[in-house]
């Protein structure tokens, strides 16, 4: 099942952003799930406002263990994280 994860990030914490970024990177490329495409959200002046992960996993649950282990998590950077099954409806691949 493909599940993603929206999380917005909190404006309060922006140096633990800056502190926690290359730990966050290396958790996310850490291969401990399978992500399909991640990123981040930017708003309307091009600032990162929060990031987005969309895993192949065998469960929510998977998917929650590992978020629940990503250093923005631990330390605050985001101040909402919400995780969902997604289903995929249109593709530009058929």
């Amino acid at each position: 099942m493909l599940a993603v994860r929206v999380a917005l990030s909190n404006p309060e914490k922006a140096d633990a952003r800056e502190t926690y970024l290359q730990d966050h990177k290396r958790h996310l490329r850490s291969g401990r799930l399978r992500i399909v495409q991640s990123g981040p959200i930017l708003d309307e002046a091009g600032e990162g406002s929060g990031g987005v992960v969309v895993a192949d996993v065998v469960s929510l649950e998977e998917m929650h263990r590992f978020s629940a282990e990503d250093p923005f998590v631990l330390h605050g950077v985001y101040s909402s994280v919400s995780i969902h099954e997604w289903r995929p409806t249109i593709s530009d691949r058929g």
